[in-house]
């Protein structure tokens, strides 16, 4: 086990005071019994010390003196001269002291052993009881504050620490008996439980590699970051037409990033799925075969994949029943491409559905509306926590109102927003929340200097669902096409904080 250098050196600086103490006292002792007249017996020790004008000039010396530069200092052969340093160090009176400070001590260990109520006491003794407390405690007790200053600290660390290995159990005791201060406390190394993670984000035809670490409080740090534009004949609108391709582009960027042994996490646009939420009793049986599970699907039965998920206690009949619907061809697309890859895989998720729970954990109002805007089209959730959920697509995007004009594109864009939302909302006889919150690559291109999101609405930054550090300036790998990402590393770094 390591032991704290910061300790051992607070914990050395301190019994340096106390020797400096007790021999300003012993000093001032024998200063006395110099000066009474004609008697050559020491006046009792400690006697009256404490009000003597010259125990307090000695005291302040001690909290002025600076170990460094006496240190430092040449030594002077002329007593004159000497520092005040060098003074204590030559004294002889030190070893006596050493020997009175070691008895007092021995003496007071005795005291507390004797008291039988006092828990820590026992406690003290338990720990003193092990046999590398025990050569630690009396190198403690040797040690001499002479052959301290004759080194580096850093060399007197050196040689402690490979003599004595304190074993886990009895810091653990050390710590209950509050034998460390809480300053001083060794600090578990965690950086080596960090966790290497890439996450790979496709939407609007441009695909995100983003190289991380995440640690055991979820505290994640963005190392590196590409963005790469795809082609048509790799993914189109609706399908990945080359996985081979689609394969190589993924190792580039992999192996730019170092992530060849880390797993991935996909995470795909939102228009590429569609959900919806059925009460469980509703249902004859949770399965695409269920003719009303089908009815929902956008795409042919064949060619449909539907992922299921339980709302509620699965023992309570009225629950809701999650439906997410994907194209079958899609998805075996990415399937595939990963499978080239050969890399281990967190998972494959849609990017709204997961902030959306995020938020309804967060929030509490009887509805919910996330929206997710990309540049050709805008994902509407619509739900609540533990309810239904179901998704609607508008057929506009950032990319129908991005103008020279920015702080008209984001009003024009917002207004048509809004007046979609209302009309679904009165359609379902649902009043609109207080706020309706924003996320997307879309957001970046609308929100800018010029134009701020409009009353009613709220991205969802400003509700903190993770804790990321993002500092493009100190990453050695930092290639965007975009003019800014915000938006999506944050979608993506609390995706990462709900998956894992």
């Amino acid at each position: 086990m390591k032991i704290d250098p910061l300790f051992l050196e607070k914990y050395i600086n301190s019994l340096r005071g106390k020797l400096f103490d007790y021999f300003a006292v012993f000093s001032v002792a024998k200063f006395q019994r110099n000066k009474s007249k004609g008697s050559n017996k020491p006046l009792p020790f400690l006697k009256n010390i404490s009000k003597t004008e010259k125990y307090q000039k000695i005291i302040e010396k001690i909290k002025n003196l600076k170990i460094n530069d006496e240190l430092k200092a040449k030594p002077n052969k002329s007593k004159n001269k000497a520092s005040f340093l060098n003074e204590i160090i030559i004294s002889s009176s030190y070893q006596n002291l050493i020997s009175q400070i070691n008895k007092f001590k021995k003496k007071k260990v005795k005291q507390k052993k004797s008291n039988k109520n006092n828990k820590k006491v026992s406690l003290k003794k338990k720990i003193t009881d092990n046999g590398n407390s025990q050569n630690i405690i009396s190198q403690i007790n040797q040690f001499k504050f002479v052959s301290f200053l004759k080194f580096q600290k850093s060399d007197f660390i050196k040689n402690l620490i490979p003599k004595y290995k304190i074993n886990n159990q009895l810091f653990e005791e050390l710590k209950k008996f509050n034998f460390f201060n809480k300053d001083s406390l060794v600090k578990p190394n965690n950086k080596k439980f960090d966790q290497k993670i890439g996450i790979v984000f496709y939407s609007d035809h441009n695909l995100i590699f983003m190289s991380l670490t995440i640690n055991l409080n979820n505290r994640i740090k963005i190392n590196g970051l590409t963005e790469i534009p795809i082609p048509g004949n790799v993914i189109g609108d609706s399908l990945v037409e080359d996985s081979n391709e689609l394969a190589n582009i993924a190792l580039d960027s992999i192996n730019l990033l170092d992530l060849n042994d880390a797993p991935l996490l996909i995470v795909l646009s939102s228009s590429f799925f569609n959900i919806h939420t059925f009460k469980a009793s509703d249902l004859k049986q949770i399965s695409l075969s269920d003719r009303k599970v089908q009815s929902k699907s956008p795409y042919l039965p064949d060619n449909t994949l539907v992922d299921f998920l339980r709302m509620s206690d699965p023992q309570i009949s009225s629950g809701f029943v999650r439906t997410t619907y994907s194209q079958k061809d899609f998805i075996k697309g990415w399937t595939d491409t990963l499978e080239m890859i050969d890399l281990s895989v967190i998972g494959l998720v849609p990017a709204a559905p997961l902030i959306f729970d995020a938020i309804t954990k967060t929030i509490a109002e009887e509805k919910t509306i996330l929206i997710d805007i990309e540049s050709t089209v805008t994902t509407l959730l619509i739900g609540g926590e533990l309810g239904e959920l179901n998704s609607h697509k508008l057929p506009f995007g950032s990319s129908l109102y991005v103008s020279p004009n920015l702080k008209d594109s984001g009003k024009n864009y917002f207004d048509r927003v809004s007046n979609s939302i209302k009309i679904i909302m009165n359609n379902n006889n649902e009043k609109l929340p207080l706020n309706i919150f924003v996320m997307g690559s879309g957001l970046d291109n609308l929100v800018n200097s010029e134009f701020h999101l409009p009353k009613g609405f709220k991205s969802i930054a400003e509700l903190k669902l993770s804790d990321y550090s993002y500092s493009p300036k100190t990453m050695q790998i930092h290639e965007l096409l975009s003019n800014s990402i915000d938006s999506r590393i944050f979608s993506l770094a609390s995706i990462l904080t709900l998956c894992v």
